[in-house]
């Protein structure tokens, strides 16, 4: 490659330059501390310099290939750039960008001996979640796919001195690999399914050799299964899901941000990437859409409902994300049904809000779990219940965590609100479907929805009101301090992002429409992208519209207002006096709320969610404490079952260890006839 003529080759560029400045920059490190800013700013560069690529390979819907030498014989590296990939680019680099800016701040507590090393895992991770991207034959794609498993894995124990952080890696690291070998199934299926069967070779894995694959019924449905499940267990599917809340919570902020905001949508790009390009809409039944659906709307539910008993910021968080995704689940789901339904309209705008979503969610969620390492880092502490009054002595991280948590509580205007209303208005096409099946499973997915948005609202309120609001809980909070300029760059990054997709919805849609054509064969109608910049009209100009321009201009004239009129007409007739104490002259953190308190309400009425045991203090206890501990109750009933299984099976398999090689000679060969047998049967 000798000059760079298209977004692909700009690219397969970033890909090597992020390889040889991590490997550059672990060896720098080891002499010098002083390389980390110029190194992350590279970085950083590199990954602006990616989003840009996706910008442009979506305004000219360009798809192009590039085969390079390596990888297997009679299979080179197959690599590709379509507005799809150039979609999660885009993704990618925009959000990636604000987290390096900002790690170049954060990271200089980190200690000198584990610098060098989390540098190379931070760039390494980065290339290899590009690579998943524009894979576009099986083995690059799994390649990629575990290298950024192994080094995500890396990025979480960073402090593996800790048992809680040794124990998360390797829950992690498990359900990873579970994920990629039922992914390794749905390609294996997908290739024998090619017209010329395996007769063409490796070349059989290649994806446009996959994406002409003839499936049957059957075959079909097992490989959504399988790719549904792989890809969910990397973006947090419910039961698959219990890593996430344990993982990220345990790695750098930078590392939970990336892994939260950019790796799950990996994730998620992977299955539109096997559900409609190659398996293909053609293949994909409409009554496939129906669990997707469903379990997307039971994840936000349950998501928000266990984000709101957490008193640690980034398990709050950790457990918000698995609300998100499944949002965008919801939308996956419903396109299906729609698309397969003979409603491509319809089908579209839900598809297109999961993809809006999915940006939305890399830029506030990264920017929130950054704010959180913020709140963690300045006040020495990582309980929501010792900070409190943290904007008064962090106003600038304070004021943009505040817009992030407008973002994801899908208030308007923010670029949360925009997904989530397209979304519901998809939804509220249900009557245009047949059977009434079809229709209770869409509006139940809508009331899902609703009523996951509203208590992430409340979620929020606990969030930011206990965190940054009332006044300090402990020392530490009394001595929080503003962050470091890269820092506040890094978050500031990321509103810009966020603004950005709350008053751009049109430009940002007709982008997506570009994605969804080669996926649907259809894109969004007319009156969605006719009206001009400034007005939404996902239906028709008799619909719902949405104009974020002229309410936050409403906004704008409304505050200011607002500060004014008091001071102009009620002169004379107020006072400044102290907050009223309910009597008491002294205010003291315990009149305020507790983050458990906050939480007290949705513990009563969902209490079928959660899993509480109470510690009732003894009668005889000199200093009594009750204690309440909330657990996902899919440890209890299907985790722990399932791990006792386990033993009992590796105890019986101990009856066949006899130590005779004769015997085990006997073992090989009939394992061996029994899978050329099965290998037989499947071609």
């Amino acid at each position: 490659m000798t000059s760079l003529t298209g977004p692909l080759d700009i690219s397969l560029f970033v890909l090597s330059f992020w390889g040889i400045t991590g490997t550059l920059g672990f060896f720098l490190l080891r002499r010098s501390r002083a390389f980390l800013g110029p190194l992350l700013f590279l970085l950083a560069s590199g990954a602006a310099v990616l989003s840009c690529s996706g910008i442009w390979g979506l305004a000219d819907s360009t798809d192009l290939h590039r085969i390079l030498p390596g990888g297997l014989p009679g299979l080179p590296f197959h690599f590709r750039q379509d507005p799809l990939s150039s979609f999660f680019l885009l993704l990618l680099g925009g959000a990636g960008t604000g987290i390096l800016i900002f790690a170049a701040g954060y990271l200089r507590s980190l200690p000198s001996p584990r610098l060098p090393s989390f540098f190379f895992r931070t760039a390494l991770f980065m290339a290899s979640m590009e690579g998943v991207l524009l894979a576009d034959d099986a083995y690059v794609f799994m390649v990629f796919w575990e290298t950024m498993a192994l080094v995500s894995y890396a990025l979480v124990v960073t402090e593996n001195d800790r048992e809680e952080v040794r124990n998360a890696g390797f829950l992690y690291l498990l359900m990873a690999h579970l994920g990629s070998l039922l992914i390794l199934v749905a390609f294996f299926f997908l290739a024998s399914r090619e017209p010329s069967g395996f007769a063409g070779g490796l070349q059989s894995f290649t994806f446009e050799s996959m994406g002409k694959s003839l499936p049957s019924p059957g075959v079909a449905l097992l490989v959504f299964v399988c790719a549904l499940l792989g890809f969910g267990a990397k973006a947090g599917l419910i039961p698959l899901h219990v890593w996430l809340p344990e993982a990220h919570p345990v790695a750098p902020s930078p590392a939970s941000a990336l892994l939260s905001g950019v790796m799950l949508k990996t994730a998620i790009y992977g299955l539109l990437r096997v559900f409609f390009g190659l398996l293909g809409p053609d293949h994909l039944n409409y009554s496939f859409g129906i669990p997707v659906l469903l379990a997307g709307g039971f994840m936000a539910l349950f998501g928000i409902l266990h984000a709101l008993l957490q008193s640690d910021p980034k398990k709050l968080l950790a457990y918000s994300s698995i609300e998100n995704i499944g949002i965008i689940f919801l939308g996956i789901g419903l396109s299906i049904l729609y698309l397969r339904s003979g409603h491509p309209i319809a089908g579209d705008i839900a598809l297109g809000a999961s993809l809006y979503h999915a940006i939305n969610h890399a830029f506030f969620k990264s920017l929130l779990f950054l704010g959180a390492g913020t709140m963690a880092h300045a006040s020495g502490t990582n309980d929501l219940n010792t900070m409190g009054g943290l904007l008064r002595r962090m106003p600038y991280s304070g004021v943009f965590v505040l817009f992030g948590v407008l973002c994801i509580s899908g208030l308007p205007p923010g670029n949360g609100f925009v997904s989530e209303w397209l979304l519901l208005q998809a939804s509220l096409q249900a009557g245009t479907l047949s059977g009434t099946l079809f229709r209770s499973a869409v509006l139940l997915g809508a009331a899902l929805l609703v009523l996951a948005s509203a208590l992430a609202a409340m979620g929020f309120v606990k969030f930011y009101g206990i965190g940054y609001l009332g006044i300090p809980r402990s020392e530490g909070a009394q001595k929080a301090h503003e962050v470091s300029l890269p820092e506040r760059l890094g978050m500031a990054w990321l509103v810009a992002g966020c603004l950005l997709l709350a008053l751009l919805p049109v430009l940002m849609l007709a982008w997506i429409g570009r994605v969804l054509r080669p996926l649907t064969g259809s894109s969004f109608s007319e009156a969605t992208l006719s009206s001009g910049w400034m007005q939404l009209l996902p239906l028709s100009p008799q619909g719902a519209s949405y104009t974020p321009a002229l309410l936050l201009g409403l906004l704008c004239l409304l505050i200011p207002l607002a500060w004014l009129i008091p001071r102009f007409f009620g002169r004379g007739s107020s006072r400044r006096a102290p907050v009223w104490g309910c009597g008491y002259e002294i205010r003291t953190p315990r009149m305020q709320d507790s983050a458990g308190s906050f939480g007290q309400p949705i513990r009563h009425f969902f209490a079928d969610f959660f899993l509480m045991k109470r510690h009732l203090p003894e009668p005889t206890e000199k200093d009594p404490v009750f204690e309440l501990t909330v657990e996902d109750p899919h440890w209890a009933f299907l985790y722990r079952p399932v791990f006792r299984l386990f033993q009992a099976l590796a105890s019986l398999a101990e009856r066949v260890r006899t130590g005779r090689i004769s015997v085990y000679l006997v073992y090989s060969f009939g394992t061996l006839i029994l899978l050329l047998s099965v290998f037989r049967w499947m071609v």
